[in-house]
């Protein structure tokens, strides 16, 4: 993305992205909508608007207030140094993301962490084919393992975890290729809750063992809770996190646009990050508010990834930790599921899977923090 010269105007900038978003729509009609989750200015924001509006037009665009054909959002948001321009182009078979930097932010940079984060991992199995969930038992001396269309039993001997079983799922949708997943135990089921179908296992007497069907209770996350969720305008997304800062829950979404978006009580977000990979976690440390986020790099699954802790106040998304390097693209990244109650100590140890690119195999880790103030 070309970025604007420190004498480029806040107009110019919007111009500039007008542009770029009218090559890909050209002389459509379009309905606009404007957003503000940065720290600009009502009449800065008001004259950016304004340019973006004057330029699609001057190009042949026709902005309608109803039956569009393309529908265009745009919101500005910001990191520590720059604001940014965020595009999404609505149309009925698809959408498209356009970005570019607006502007350099010219308030006082977000003081330092008082406190920094080291990460650390503990190894735990791999096998050939993929991972989507990992749910230990009461005492973690078991685990099971959601695989696309099978759930693996491993145990843990001599140190060592060891595959002790597996349970084929009668699926009969065709998996997505960057399937996801989560395995729940119940008081007397069990189920394997995917996007598209939900698989059950009953232990009452006389039941048939696992059964599948099409997935008609949603798609939820573990630590998630479905309030935090509830009215929120969330878009096409792939990963959640929850967390406390400032005495308040805010919810955290990856998007299939590439783009992390923070919430607070409202519907739309209040901010917006570019620079994360899509799937991050919750996890507990103790540090600063308590809650942060580890969240995976940009890029896709032919290159190796790495994680990182990140801190939010006052919606700033900062780094606290060096980034934890992998063997392969992260794939999974979930809070822990145990049979347990959920509370701030069991967040503390999330799992992330990697696809190891040299060996092709699927790797289970057991990720952990320690804080230094």
């Amino acid at each position: 993305m070309p970025r604007p010269a420190h004498g480029d105007t806040l107009e110019e900038a919007a111009r500039l992205l007008a542009r770029k978003v009218w090559t890909s729509i050209h002389g459509s009609s379009v309905s606009l909508e404007f957003r503000n989750t940065s720290s600009l200015g009502g009449t800065e924001f008001a004259s950016l608007s304004t340019a973006f509006q004057e330029e699609l037009e001057r190009r042949g665009v026709k902005i309608v207030l109803a039956d569009a054909v393309v529908s265009l959002v745009v919101s500005v948001t910001q990191n520590p140094t720059e604001y940014i321009g965020v595009v999404q182009i609505q149309r009925k078979e698809n959408t498209e993301t356009v970005m570019g930097p607006i502007g350099l932010v010219n308030a006082p940079a977000a003081p330092e962490p008082a406190f920094g984060l080291t990460l650390h991992r503990e190894f735990l199995f791999s096998q050939d084919t993929p991972i989507l969930d990992v749910v230990f038992n009461s005492y973690s001396k078991g685990a099971y393992v959601l695989g696309i269309r099978e759930l693996g039993s491993y145990e843990l001997r001599d140190e060592h975890w060891v595959l002790t079983g597996s349970d084929r799922l009668p699926r009969h949708r065709v998996p997505k290729r960057s399937e996801r997943g989560f395995f729940g135990i119940g008081i007397d089921s069990e189920s394997a809750v995917f996007p598209d179908e939900v698989c059950t296992f009953s232990m009452l007497p006389g039941t048939k063992g696992w059964e599948c069907q099409k997935n008609t209770w949603g798609f939820g996350l573990r630590a998630v809770s479905p309030e935090a969720m509830s009215g929120k305008n969330l878009g096409a997304w792939i990963s959640a996190a929850q967390i406390v800062t400032e005495g308040k829950t805010k919810l955290v979404v990856t998007g299939e646009d590439g783009l992390a978006r923070l919430y607070e009580e409202g519907p739309e977000p209040v901010a917006v990050f570019a620079d994360w990979g899509s799937e991050i976690a919750s996890v507990y440390s103790g540090c600063g508010s308590g809650w942060q986020l580890l969240v995976t790099s940009k890029g896709d699954w032919t290159k190796a990834d790495a994680i990182q802790a990140i801190d939010i106040q006052d919606r700033r998304a900062q780094s606290v930790s060096n980034p934890m390097e992998f063997s392969g693209p992260i794939v999974a990244m979930h809070a822990p599921g145990t049979r347990i109650a959920t509370n701030a100590t069991a967040n503390s140890q999330p799992f992330a899977v990697d696809r190891n690119l040299q060996t092709g195999r699927y790797e289970a880790y057991l990720l952990s923090i320690t804080c230094s103030k």
